[in-house]
């Protein structure tokens, strides 16, 4: 005998509570009745509702049966829908489509199964269906919760005055006039993009500008002085909340432009701008700096944004050799008899394809190397060039091909690189542009706003806030010693410097750090591991984690200080090391 099973019909969002007031842990308390207490059940609401989304795409991933069997019923209803609407197209099968494609389809609708009420059959039924998807169990419940208990709340009215003079007015003026002061900043990058782009064409073909392009330029620099910035701040708004929705607002862009590969700083830009007609043309361009400072970054975002491929990639570090850059004979099996056939390396994809080709840390390659470069180098688009690695065959350079390099400074602190010889730099010509370290020309009291940039981009919530796993004091205080190292690794030792410095210890004839920096990179990695340790690693912690690695004395030392200085150090760890000074102090007197 077959049973027919009904599933639970689709209701509203409102009608779901409608039976009675939902008792103890789904039921308002006087913390909730108030506007911050609205606002944070908000938040977790989106919050919990993310997360369980989040979490069944990440456990449904995978299991192609699984999905194509929930997708089903809604296949087959597009099918049914293309029918009615005379679409001469074949059906939509579900073994055909993308992964992504079905997860949307076969995701369950949450809400659907969640209490109409706080009777024993409707909480049995949904115990029932969280048991059924234990892996988001945890977050569906708090998702109830919070919409249960919101719910409620919607229904009075005078808190929801309350809530509406208090909170959304002010909030909802406060972000339309922080979005119209940073449209106006967007408009201020567009006008500087369609400029950049105007100069990229015509250096594409390697002609001048026209007079209809110099006349275009000429009024999109009228329009960028033009851009007003200066938005007033509404009545029913103060300042710190204008303020608080315009930083908001900013580390979401921050984050969005840091995930497609590169924070838009002004450095970042005005690289940019000056390089890009040069890599239009062919010409090879270097970048030069200390490490992590975000050379390879800056290569690989115009490769991809300007010439709208992946390009090529060589690190120099490693036993790179000839072989590896331009390619090689192998055999390979074809018709049951082995031949050899020549595979292209990254140099001959590159010319072929019309690719960029990064030169990773390209002082560290062998002087050998290097000369075979020099050839490359002074190559164009439309130039033949002889691979005698393939017998000699003759390639042609296409539209496209052009190398980007990059190099650590001179220094006794890199390892294994050697100063590029005047010959090979010259083969760049004007095309040598120096990647500083973030607010490399701020002064030691100043506030490091570039490297605060980066740092919350790295870690900033979709809100665009600080995760809570971040101390935002700690946060402040890191970022202020991670720019500190920066300077005194790079030889910035003015006023205000010295304190952190031990100046009988020179390196390249400079006081400073010899190996170790808080370099940009190592900064976001440090906060990236905080933030992702969901609160099991401080802060703090991880400082006394990164102070441990360093094996450098002398780095160690000014290291210790200038983390101590910021308060960055657990107690513990303070304790033992003064602890050691004092016994090395003992030790010195007896």
């Amino acid at each position: 005998m077959s049973m027919n099973i009904t599933e639970p019909q689709p209701i509203t969002t409102e009608l779901r509570l409608e039976r009675r007031v939902l008792e103890s842990y789904y039921a308002p308390d006087a913390a909730d009745r108030t506007t911050d207490g609205v606002v944070e059940l908000m938040a977790g609401l989106q919050e919990s509702m993310q997360a369980v989304r989040d979490d069944w795409r990440t456990a449904a991933a995978g299991d192609r049966q699984y999905l194509e069997r929930l997708a089903a019923p809604h296949i087959a209803h597009i099918n049914e829908s293309r029918r009615q609407t005379n679409l001469e197209e074949p059906d939509i099968r579900a073994s055909e489509v993308g992964e992504n494609f079905l997860l949307g389809l076969a995701e369950p609708n949450w809400e659907e199964y969640m209490p109409r009420d706080t009777s024993d059959e409707e909480l049995q039924r949904w115990e029932t269906f969280k048991d059924e998807h234990p892996d988001v169990a945890d977050n569906l419940e708090d998702w109830y919760m919070c919409h249960a208990k919101l719910h409620e709340l919607r229904k009075d009215a005078g808190l929801m005055e309350r809530f509406d003079e208090e909170y959304r007015g002010e909030q909802m003026a406060a972000t339309r006039a922080a979005a119209e002061f940073l449209r106006a900043q967007s408009r201020k990058q567009d006008i500087s993009e369609q400029m950049a782009n105007i100069r990229a064409k015509a250096a594409k073909t390697d002609r001048p500008l026209t007079a209809g392009e110099r006349r275009r330029i000429a009024a999109l620099q009228k329009q960028l002085s033009e851009v007003d910035e200066n938005i007033e701040i509404p009545p029913n708004s103060s300042k710190e909340k204008f303020l608080e929705e315009v930083t908001r607002l900013q580390v979401r862009e921050w984050k969005r432009q840091l995930d497609s590969g590169l924070l838009m700083t002004e450095q970042m830009q005005t690289i940019i701008d000056e390089t890009l007609p040069a890599m239009m043309r062919g010409e090879p361009t270097l970048f030069i700096g200390e490490t992590g400072g975000a050379k390879t970054a800056l290569a690989e975002y115009m490769a991809r944004r300007y010439c709208g491929v992946e390009p090529e990639f060589i690190s120099a570090y490693g036993d790179v050799n000839s072989y590896q850059l331009m390619g090689k004979q192998e055999l390979r099996e074809k018709n049951g008899a082995s031949i050899s056939e020549f595979v292209p390396g990254p140099i001959i994809r590159a010319m072929e394809q019309g690719k960029p080709l990064i030169l990773d840390e390209i002082n560290a390659m062998p002087p050998e190397l290097l000369k075979r470069l020099n050839k490359i180098m002074q190559l164009r688009p439309g130039d033949k060039f002889t691979v005698q690695e393939d017998s000699g065959r003759i390639v042609e350079v296409h539209p496209g091909f052009c190398i980007i390099a990059t190099a650590n400074e001179k220094s006794k602190r890199y390892k294994d690189v050697d100063d590029l010889s005047v010959e090979f730099q010259n083969r760049f010509g004007a095309n040598i542009n120096r990647v500083r370290y973030p607010d490399h020309d701020k002064s030691y009291g100043e506030y490091p706003r570039e490297n605060t940039q980066l740092a919350m981009a790295a870690v900033a919530t979709e809100r665009g806030e600080l995760p809570p796993e971040i101390d935002e004091r700690d946060f402040e205080d890191f970022v202020r010693a991670a720019r500190l190292s920066q300077q005194i690794f790079s030889g910035t030792n003015g006023e205000g410097y010295n304190k952190f410095i031990d100046t009988e210890k020179l390196v390249d004839n400079r006081p400073g750090l010899e190996e170790t920096v808080l370099a940009p990179r190592t900064m976001v990695d440090i906060l990236r591991k905080v933030a992702g340790s969901y609160g099991v690693v401080s802060l703090k912690r991880a400082c006394e984690t990164f102070l441990d690695g360093i094996k450098n004395e002398n780095d160690r030392k000014v290291m210790h200080h200038i983390l101590k200085y910021h308060d960055l150090l657990p107690e513990e760890m303070l304790r033992k090391t003064s602890e050691e000074a004092e016994n090395d102090e003992e030790t010195e007197e007896s």
